[in-house]
């Protein structure tokens, strides 16, 4: 009998044994291409993809030197392009150049080239929805010129470009497009996509030793549907992002109530709410803006900021931040006829049955559409000095 539970727990023992053999599916990372970005370009009739493909060997600690990083100084990233007539066939083409298998679960961001996104993304975004690797949460991302360019800059400051131009998408807005809510727009009534406008620049004058390129984002792509048709400068585009409640702690310069100079506020806390309206068939929508806002900088000769004085900083403030919102809305409005605001969004949610019946004729309605703005902001703080430094007393100018 005791022969008999031996027997038995020598064969238990052996079968545990086929459940801690591993991972059937496992990858060995000797096996792995991690695909860190993606450039899109379109070349003629073709794709271009550009992979952006981490090197394990490389990615040393953070403090090493070299452009991209690295621990020998080299870059820890390589660049692997390809032509093909399919966004899908350009991958195809990359894993017949490469030994490791190419892994997309890990791409952060997707720079879409200027002139493909004017030719339309939504035959490339199709790739995107279906395989599950790519991501939604990656962040799409046009360019000034050639994405590849773009992505292939020094960047010294990430180890990746790409991870660079994550960054700032974060810097820039407090919920960055992701392709999720890329798509999302395009695919959805009263609502047109925007993206961030990235581009390559110098970190110092050419002229100096030692130049680096560098990445920037200074501006918005303004789509109609999944088709580019402008950029916004960085000025007007701050003002859109501000309206829309998605601003990262801007700063908004004013020019001093009286005397000479500007002084910059930042704005803490930003939020804002449309109200649309509907009166004898005119559409009007107002944008409620609420902030806090701290005086970061004066340089100007204007006052101590006493009372008197922050009412008539918040009087400049709302004026300034009235005629930026309105200025960008022109654009997107006139120039642009593209909604990215939302406003047909904030008609179907607020009075879905005066949308019901505008709905198909929105394009036509929405340049007429007359939007007010409405700034709410309490400065509450002065900083530590209230008085311009380097400006004697009698020079002061007091309200």
């Amino acid at each position: 009998m005791q022969f008999m539970y031996k027997y038995r727990a020598v064969i238990v023992l052996l079968l545990c044994t086929t459940f801690i053999s591993g991972c059937w599916d496992r990858k060995e990372i000797n096996d792995v291409a991690f695909v860190i970005g993606i450039a899109v370009d379109k070349e003629g009739e073709n794709y271009r993809s550009s992979l952006q493909i981490a090197l394990p060997g490389q990615s040393g600690s953070s403090g090493s030197e070299g452009g991209g990083g690295g621990t020998s100084g080299d870059k820890s990233w390589f660049m692997l392009s390809n032509t093909a007539k399919t966004l899908r066939g350009t991958s195809l083409e990359g894993q017949k150049a490469l030994s490791r298998r190419i892994y997309y679960a890990h791409r952060r961001t997707m720079l879409i080239g200027e002139d493909l996104a004017r030719d339309g993304v939504a035959s490339m975004l199709d790739l995107f929805t279906r395989y599950p690797l790519n991501r939604f949460s990656a962040l799409p991302v046009v360019t000034k010129g050639e994405a590849y360019a773009v992505m292939d800059t020094d960047a010294p400051i990430e180890k990746f470009p790409s991870e660079m131009v994550r960054e700032l998408c974060f810097l820039n807005m407090r919920n960055p497009r992701s392709l999720k809510t890329f798509i999302d727009a395009i695919l959805s009534d009263g609502v047109d996509p925007f993206l961030p406008v990235a581009s390559k620049v110098d970190n110092v004058p050419k002229d100096w030793k030692d130049v680096k390129t560098n990445i920037k984002l200074d501006g918005l792509a303004v789509f109609k549907k999944d088709k580019l048709v402008g950029m916004i400068d960085k000025a007007p585009a701050d003002a859109l992002i501000l309206a829309m409640g998605e601003a990262n702690a801007p700063e908004v310069m004013v020019k001093s109530p009286r005397g000479e100079g500007d002084i910059f506020i930042k704005l803490n806390e930003n939020n804002s709410s449309l109200h649309p309206s509907i009166k004898n068939d005119k559409v009007t929508v107002t944008i409620q803006l609420y902030a806090k806002g701290v005086v970061v900088d004066n340089e100007s000769n204007y006052g101590d900021l006493r009372e008197t004085e922050i009412l008539k900083l918040n009087d400049a403030i709302h004026k300034k931040i009235k005629e930026d919102i309105v200025e960008g809305v022109r654009l997107i409005q006139g120039k642009y006829r593209a909604d990215i605001l939302g406003i047909g969004r904030s008609i179907h949610q607020h009075l879905p049955k005066e949308w019901d019946k505008m709905k198909d004729r929105w394009d036509d309605i929405y340049p007429d559409v007359e939007v007010n703005v409405i700034p709410h902001v309490i400065i509450e703080n002065v900083g530590v000095v209230n008085k311009p430094i380097g400006v004697v007393e009698e020079d002061i100018i007091h309200d």
